[in-house]
């Protein structure tokens, strides 16, 4: 049985935002996971957004970037981890801000409190918290 344990943690870099999420093998075996997210798939399937209530916000757009290649399978060791870096950035369109990864993006407000987490293979990481400035 796949057993993992996952913890996020976000760094702001000018208007982009970096989400460092480890992935912990907890099981007896040694996983082969796709970490991908080269179609946006990962973030589209796996990351949510909440507001300063915690309440889920709503993805907004979502569109899948087309790739050559689908062999991206990360091995993980009992005890190892593997780390998975998403970048997102904010954009403003016709007065609105996103939070825009590859995969998807979310309505964000300046000034406000947002939480990150992430949900893969029945693992969810803790709500990291993190500011739109």
């Amino acid at each position: 049985m796949t057993k993992i344990k996952i913890n996020a943690e976000i760094e702001k870099d000018g208007e982009s935002f970096i989400f460092y999420v480890n992935i912990f093998n907890i099981s007896e075996e040694t996983l082969k996971l796709n970490l991908s997210n080269n179609t946006g798939g990962l973030v589209r399937e796996s990351v949510h957004l909440y507001d300063k209530n915690k309440d889920r916000l709503h993805k907004g757009i979502s569109y899948m970037t087309p790739i050559n290649d689908f062999t991206n399978l990360t091995s993980i060791e009992t005890g190892e981890s593997a780390q998975l870096i998403l970048k997102a950035r904010l954009e403003e369109i016709e007065n609105d801000l996103f939070l825009d990864f590859k995969g998807a993006n979310f309505n964000v407000n300046q000034d406000e409190t947002y939480y990150f987490q992430i949900e893969y293979l029945g693992a969810k990481s803790d709500m990291a918290p993190f500011n739109i400035d």
